[in-house]
Formats: structure tokens, C-alpha cells, sequence
């Protein structure tokens, strides 16, 4: 799913406030300049910003430094988030700051805001929130809301930095990342594998959307060897399609994938879609089905997370009702297999902003999430909310601290089971180009819990066996969890939590119930046990 673009319709409504003739330069222009310029303004109105640069391009090298395009050069720069070069002509227009409409002031803070330079970003902040001020417009009540957060979120990120991490952040390298974007990385339990999102010249179709002027994005998968992660490949044509498919979440066992599917058009532009599952049958997934209609309505839910014992799922919604923008919400699974209604998490975890892309750890009681409320630095930042199961309630969420939380947008990610690696993307200038995946050891605690796997195979012909693993909390018989094996390879993955003894039984066609007795009620730090399980079959 395609990053949030920084600036909204509103800057194109100010936009068109710039002065339509300086120096008497405009005289000069030909009657087919202004069907350019009229094409340039159209596709800065809707957006497409992407499109607008090269045509603004054009007409700043025949008439240079003409403020009608300085100005929305920067703009489509700072949509690109290339705030860099958008810097290089909002400094220009502040030479002769008259020449252009007040917001100059907010996007040039907004580009030294995303460069962290929170100093520089906070004088043109207060000089632009001055102006709305004098003033004294009802039209600028919005306006102003949007400057007071920013400069407190200038405030909160001088805070973070001058405490960062003491941590080593690492590019995945050419093997995964390209010149095109990459995001949207999931792992398996065991980090055998790693799902991710791309939008890259050879995606199903071929196809560039015409809102940003990238590729539509398909979901490639990679398996980790003993040199490094292998050459990506596409899931499948079962899941990938001429639209936009976004990796989401991958079920403990990794047998079931959560996505994204863009599938409503709004004036020919792919803006929406629903959450949807697929499974993984042998080596093939299977072809997505649409999570039911309380999770997915007519508004937009555009993450979810489920937890490793598959009880539970928190996603997000912008439904009516909520907090404000996007909330979280979680959902219940019945006896029945069904999905219950959905709750709001509260306003502990929301606020009035935006909060979206959870991630539910395997610890089933740490829930990681982005959002543009709390105290972000700029953009989503990843916060850490943990459930008291006690009292019932979520802890004052934290953000987790610079580098991984920045200035940009910091969105969809994945934990190791140990919770001690995080895989997410970010654009930084070490990068293959635009977005790329990286992955930072953080040091703390280890998760305490195991992560239990192997191969469930014939005990005679060593054939791999498509099983189900039920595991039971020994002391009353409560299901913990159903996990499956692979029909093709026989692998398996379980986890489960400190502090219980387990009942352990496998189930597969034909073939004798294997039972285990597994104990982890001292455990004490975080454990991988390899235990493969032969099955005897049934003779008649």
C-alpha cells in the first residue's frame, strides 16, 4: 500500500494563489504555454504530482525562476518526499517572499522538519503560524491546528534525538531492495522468510498509477540461506494482480497471509480497497478471500495483525465512531471459528490523529503500532503499547526512539519472536533508491517464549504429512492454539508462551495421534527448539 503523501488538497488550494504575472514576463508566453500551464495546475489539483513536475519542469527552463513555477516545483518535491531538492526552490521564493502565499512558510518548515533540522523547521513554522494569526480568518482555525502540531512535534523529536538508540540499522541489501520501493516487510516466526511489498518495473501488468507515477506494487517473497536472503520472487499469480497487492501480516505458522487489495476507483485513481487472507496449500496460495463485513466495511481498513494463538486480530478502521481518523480495533474469535464484532481499543491507544498498522507479537501481550498522535517527531512514528492482563488496560503507548522513529512516515514493520530485531522500511542515502528494507537489533529483554518447530513426516517413508497441531493448557484444557504443518515440506511452526505446561497432540489423516507432554512454566528467557515428529500410520 502506497506511503501517505505529506501534503493534501490544501496546498493545492493555496497553490493557485500565486500571482499570475511578474515582471510582465507572462506577456511572452504563447497561447500554447497557457494550455501547458492550464495541464500543470489541473494535475496539481488532483494531485498527481508526479505527472506536474516534468511539465513544470519544462516551463521553468523557458521562462527560469518565473514564480509561478518555483513555487509548485517545490511542492511536487516535498510530495516526493525529496525534501532536498523542494528545499532548493522554497529558499529561492524566500528571497522575495511577497512574490508567494504565507503556506511557503509551512512547507519550507515542513522540508527541515523531514531533514530533522527541527531549529530551522520551527522559525518558519512560527513565522507561518504569525501570519495566520494577524489574520484573523475562521477559515484559518484548521490551518493553525495543523502548525501547533507540527511544532510540537518539532519539540518532541529534539527531545528523541538528543536520547537516540544505541543501535546498528542495516540495509537488507541488492538481494532485496531495487531502485524502486520496498516496504511492507513480514517474517516468519522462525525468520526463515520474508514477505514484502514492491512497486517495480516487471509488476503484474506493467502498469504506472497515475496518482504518484510509480508501479503498481506486487507481494514478493525471499527465504533466508546460509549466505544471506535469496533472490526475490513474485507469491504468485493467485495473489498478484494489475492493481495495487500489499503484504500485512503473516499468520505464526505462516500458512496464512493477510494483505491488501486495491479495488475501488475514485476519477480513475486506485484509492481503496479491503483486507483479505490467503493460505498457503503445499507451495501454492491460495486465491485471497475478503475478510467478512464487520472487519471490512465501506470505509477504509487498511492494516491488521493477528495474534500467534489466531484468537484475536486488531486492525484499523477510519468507521465512524472512533477517535479520529484512523483507529485501532480489535476483534474476537468465537468457538465457532467466527469473527465477533469489533471493539475500539480506546482512547488510550487512539488519539485524534491517526493510528494504523499494528503489530500483535508473538507474546500476545506487546502490541506495536504508527500513528501521527502521541508524541510523534513528524509523520507515523512506531509506538509500543503492553496489555496489563491485571487490570485490563493498555500501557500509555512509547514511542520506541530515533533512528527507527524519524521524521517520515515509519509504517509497517515486523519483530523477530525474541523481539529483539525489527525489519522495516525507510528511505535513507545509503539506499539502492526510494524505500528501502532494513532490519536493527535493539537491545533489550528477550521475548519469553519458544518457538517450537521442525518437520512432521512419515515415520516409515519419511514422506513430509500435512498435520494439525493442538496445543492445551494441561492444568484446564483451555485450546492455546491450532497450528498446521505444510503439506508439501511437513514444516511446522508453534509458539507458546511462558509460564504454562502444554498439552501437545498431532492429528493427520491415516496416521496414529502423537501426543507430548511440553513443560515451560519456569521458562526464563527466550528459547528455539528444533523437534522434528515422525507419525506412524494406521494399519486396518
Amino acid at each position: 500500500m502506497k506511503c501517505r503523501k505529506y501534503i493534501l488538497g490544501l496546498s493545492i488550494y493555496l497553490f493557485l494563489l500565486v500571482p499570475y504575472t511578474t515582471n510582465g514576463q507572462y506577456n511572452h508566453i504563447g497561447e500554447e504555454y497557457k494550455e501547458v500551464e492550464a495541464q500543470a495546475k489541473e494535475l496539481m489539483m488532483n494531485e498527481q504530482f508526479y505527472l506536474a513536475l516534468p511539465i513544470y519542469h519544462y516551463l521553468d527552463s523557458l521562462l527560469p525562476n518565473n514564480p509561478k513555477y518555483i513555487y509548485p516545483l517545490g511542492v511536487c518535491y516535498l510530495n516526493k518526499v525529496e525534501e532536498t531538492k523542494a528545499l532548493s526552490y522554497f529558499e529561492k521564493c524566500l528571497k522575495e517572499p511577497s512574490k508567494y502565499p504565507d503556506r511557503l512558510y509551512y512547507y519550507t518548515g515542513k522540508a527541515y522538519h523531514l531533514q530533522l533540522e527541527f531549529d530551522k523547521a520551527l522559525t518558519n513554522y512560527e513565522t507561518y503560524k504569525s501570519l495566520l494569526v494577524a489574520a484573523k480568518k475562521k477559515s484559518n482555525k484548521t490551518l493553525l491546528k495543523e502548525v501547533y502540531r507540527d511544532i510540537e512535534m518539532c519539540h518532541n523529536g529534539k527531545e528523541l534525538i538528543a536520547k537516540p538508540l544505541d543501535i546498528k540499522i542495516t540495509n537488507l541489501g541488492s538481494a532485496i531492495n531495487s531502485p524502486f520501493p520496498e516496504h511492507g516487510p513480514i517474517l516468519s516466526a522462525d525468520e526463515s522468510v520474508l514477505i514484502f511489498t514492491s512497486g517495480r518495473s516487471t509488476t503484474t501488468g506493467g502498469n504506472i498509477d497515475k496518482v504518484d507515477g510509480q508501479y503498481f506494487e506486487d507481494i514478493y517473497i525471499s527465504h533466508k540461506t546460509d549466505t544471506g536472503w535469496s533472490a526475490p520472487v513474485s507469491i504468485g499469480d493467485s495473489i498478484n494482480t494489475t492493481d495495487h497487492d500489499a503484504s500485512i501480516s503473516l499468520s505464526a505458522d505462516g500458512q496464512k497471509l493477510l494483505l491488501y487489495k486495491s479495488e475501488k476507483e475514485y476519477f480513475g485513481l486506485s484509492s481503496q480497497g479491503n483486507l483479505y487472507v490467503s493460505e498457503l496449500k503445499g507451495m501454492h496460495w491460495t486465491k485471497p478471500v475478503v475478510l467478512p463485513s464487520q472487519i471490512c466495511t465501506k470505509n477504509w481498513e487498511p492494516s491488521a495483525s493477528v495474534s500467534s494463538d489466531e484468537k484475536f486480530m486488531i486492525f484499523s478502521s477510519n468507521r465512524p465512531g472512533g477517535f479520529g481518523g484512523l483507529d485501532l480495533y480489535i476483534v474476537k474469535k468465537l468457538p465457532n471459528g467466527q469473527w465477533a464484532l469489533p471493539m475500539n481499543l480506546g482512547g488510550v491507544i487512539n488519539s485524534p490523529y491517526d493510528e494504523d498498522a499494528p503489530f500483535i507479537h508473538h507474546d500476545g501481550k506487546t502490541l506495536y503500532f504508527s500513528s501521527n498522535g502521541h508524541k510523534s517527531m513528524g509523520g507515523f512514528d512506531i509506538f509500543m503499547s503492553k496489555f496489563d492482563l491485571s487490570t485490563f488496560s493498555w500501557s500509555e503507548p512509547e514511542n520506541i526512539g530515533y533512528p527507527i522513529s524519524t521524521a517520515h512516515d515509519d509504517m509497517h514493520f515486523s519483530w523477530t519472536a525474541d523481539g529483539k530485531k525489527i525489519y522495516f522500511s525507510t528511505t535513507r542515502p545509503e539506499g539502492f533508491g526510494d524505500r528501502d528494507i532494513y532490519y536493527s537489533e535493539v537491545y533489550k529483554e528477550a521475548a519469553k517464549l519458544v518457538v517450537l518447530k521442525g518437520i512432521i513426516s512419515d515415520s516409515l517413508t519419511s514422506m513430509p504429512l500435512d498435520a494439525t497441531i493442538k496445543v492445551l493448557d494441561s492444568k484446564n484444557n483451555e485450546v492455546i492454539g491450532i497450528f498446521n504443518s505444510n503439506s508439501s515440506t511437513g514444516k511446522y511452526i508453534v509458539i507458546l508462551p511462558e509460564g504454562r505446561n502444554y498439552n501437545f497432540s498431532i492429528t493427520s489423516q491415516n496416521y496414529n495421534v502423537c501426543a507430548d507432554v511440553l513443560n515451560f512454566s519456569n521458562l526464563e528467557k527466550f528459547e528455539e527448539i528444533e523437534k522434528n515428529i515422525k507419525l506412524c500410520p494406521k494399519y486396518k
